[in-house]
């Protein structure tokens, strides 16, 4: 599988429409693909844990995601010409994007903007005006600072916001209009082993092994929502087929854009009352499961 950062231009937004900004996308895309591979799955939040001033204590961290919304609970609903899927979002952790994300909804301004790149299973990149991200005299280019909460996570069907940034792992990204939406890695036997070693935060570790995600992405980004309906759709869009580059192109990595059209026909504010999906909001007695892993340590 492959596993790699998604592209955050690191100039000018109003340089993203020249090809030379074409070509820098492309090219972080492959830099950061292989910076994930050799990153620990968890060093992120390790190191976020250890580094000082701005280290978050992630030891208490409230698994919110799953937690029951109320009915009054803003929920976004993408419809996409491969089907719907449904966010609830997370006002309280990050209010000045939520604030601003709301307010581009109900613009309008989502409908017929485009997913422009799909990392295999790991994630997809959408809501630009343009199919293959750069920007045009439509795109809204404001940002908003980071907001990271210690109980917002990067699991499977998070989303995330991001803007301009200086480099991967930037404390201080920005979050612009255009989303990142989180699949999964393989939390294979080597992978859950570094997980247990750079956490030890059980019941967020085993959070991420029941329900997926990228902890590479732990406290990077502002994740303001959670999708938790329509998978089936979700799905479809995260293992799209990408283009692939010319025999005779230089760059042999193959481009993320998606193969064919990818476009959120339709974007919409909505409540989880009218939108209710109550079976996702459970996790197996992590307790339980973490009684038992101790218990087997110490026999």
């Amino acid at each position: 599988m492959k596993r790699d950062e998604p592209y955050v231009d690191k100039g000018n937004n109003s340089t993203m429409g020249t090809p030379y900004a074409r070509k820098r996308m492309m090219t972080y895309f492959q830099f950061s693909m292989i910076a994930v591979v050799f990153v620990l799955v968890f060093a992120a939040i390790y190191l976020i844990s250890s580094s000082g001033s701005e280290s978050v204590d992630y030891s208490d961290a409230e698994l919110i995601q799953y937690e029951l919304p109320e009915d009054d609970a803003p929920v976004v609903v993408y419809e996409t010409n491969y089907g719907t899927f449904k966010a609830v979002l997370f006002p309280d952790e990050a209010p000045e994007y939520c604030e601003y994300f709301i307010s581009l909804v109900e613009s309008g301004y989502y409908d017929g903007t485009y997913v422009f790149a799909v990392q295999d299973s790991v994630y997809f990149m959408g809501g630009s005006k343009t199919s293959d991200g750069t920007d045009d005299d439509e795109t809204n280019t404001d940002e908003c600072d980071a907001e990271k909460s210690k109980d917002l996570w990067p699991f499977y069907g998070a989303i995330a916001a991001y803007g301009n940034q200086k480099s991967a792992f930037n404390s201080q990204i920005q979050a612009g209009s255009r989303a990142l939406f989180i699949g999964t890695i393989e939390f294979d036997e080597e992978t859950v082993s570094q997980l247990d070693s750079a956490s030890d935060n059980t019941t967020l570790n085993e959070a991420f092994k029941q329900k997926g995600g990228v902890p590479n992405f732990s406290q990077q980004y502002t994740i303001f929502a959670q999708v938790y309906d329509g998978f089936d759709a979700y799905d479809e869009v995260m293992s799209a087929d990408v283009v692939q580059p010319a025999e005779d192109d230089e760059d042999d990595d193959a481009d993320l854009r998606p193969k064919e059209e990818l476009v959120f026909e339709k974007v919409y504010m909505s409540t989880y009352g009218e939108n209710r999906n109550d079976e996702f909001f459970t996790l197996d007695d992590i307790s339980a499961v973490t009684q038992d892993s101790l218990s087997s340590e110490s026999e």
